[in-house]
């Protein structure tokens, strides 16, 4: 499969709440096929790994979004990164 199919299953998976570990795999691999990966990937991997538990890579997942958000001048992914690694950062 190509990264921006991992990618896609991966969301839908999570959008559904279904086979989120599964969700997480499909994500992980589409970051990985993907020679520069984007804010909003990164985005889509901590909401995966937060669904799944794993507050403290979801913060480090946010964190990659939020510079590369902060770089790309999209307020709205800097806001929503801020906000979720606040609200997870108490919870590890």
């Amino acid at each position: 499969p190509k990264a921006s199919d991992c990618y896609a299953a991966a969301v839908f998976y999570r959008q559904e709440n279904i086979m989120l570990d599964k969700a997480l795999v499909w994500m992980n691999k589409a970051i990985e096929m993907t020679e520069s990966p984007k804010f909003w990937q990164y985005r889509q991997q901590s909401l995966i790994m937060a669904a799944n538990n794993e507050y403290k890579n979801a913060v480090d997942a946010a964190k990659k979004s939020l510079e590369l958000a902060t770089k790309a001048d999209n307020q709205d992914y800097v806001k929503m990164n801020k906000e979720s690694i606040s609200e997870w950062s108490k919870k590890f």
